[in-house]
């Protein structure tokens, strides 16, 4: 009976020391899945934490630039507000230009004119004191070119007692410094009325010499 009782002993010694095995082995397993977890939200948190800052960063980043953005608008329509300025002053420049060379061009005339009518004043002085006593004139007209103004020429018309009156007057306008290319057009006999003499009727141009 006693053998009986240790064998049982044995028996049930046995079993109790296998089980402890798978036991112990149970919870070396627990502790190891542990650790993984541990080490994954440790990786989640860094990756986490640096999307957080690369945003806090980006933020700033982002800030800065659209207060650049800004600044250069501001300077680009101040830039633009100085551009238009600067057309008005060219503009108002031009417009000055242009008044000058009007002005230019009407002293210009201006002088022209007074030129030609000293020129013309001189002429018909020199007309009047080259007629022949037997030499009358009946009418004397100027006319300009009317696209150049210092070219001009006299119509003459009148009466000569002769030929040759009508010729030495001629002559003197020829010789002369104010005209040249006289070309008589009309020389014609006429008899005086109630008188048996007779006379000339002529007509002729001058030129009007031009002068540099």
């Amino acid at each position: 009976m006693i053998k009986v009782n240790l064998l049982r002993n044995k028996v049930n010694d046995g079993p109790t020391l296998q089980s402890v095995g798978p036991g112990g082995s149970h919870v070396a397993s627990s502790s190891g899945a542990s650790a993984e977890m541990r080490e994954a939200l440790i990786k989640v948190a860094f990756l986490l934490m640096f999307t957080v800052i690369l945003m806090f960063f980006e933020s700033q980043n982002l800030r800065n630039l659209q207060a650049e953005a800004v600044r250069l608008s501001v300077r680009v329509t101040e830039l633009e507000a100085q551009a238009v300025e600067k057309a008005k002053e060219v503009e108002a420049v031009k417009d000055i230009e242009t008044q000058a060379r009007e002005l230019e061009d009407k002293l210009k005339i201006l002088r022209l004119l007074s030129r030609l009518r000293l020129r013309e004043v001189k002429t018909l002085d020199f007309i009047q004191s080259s007629i022949p006593e037997k030499v009358w004139l009946k009418t004397l007209v100027y006319e300009s070119d009317k696209d150049r103004v210092e070219f001009g020429k006299f119509n003459f018309a009148g009466n000569a007692v002769t030929t040759e009156d009508l010729t030495e007057f001629v002559k003197r306008l020829e010789d002369s410094a104010y005209l040249y290319e006289v070309i008589v057009m009309k020389n014609q006999e006429v008899p005086i009325p109630s008188q048996k003499n007779v006379m000339r009727d002529f007509q002729f141009t001058a030129q009007v010499e031009v002068k540099p």
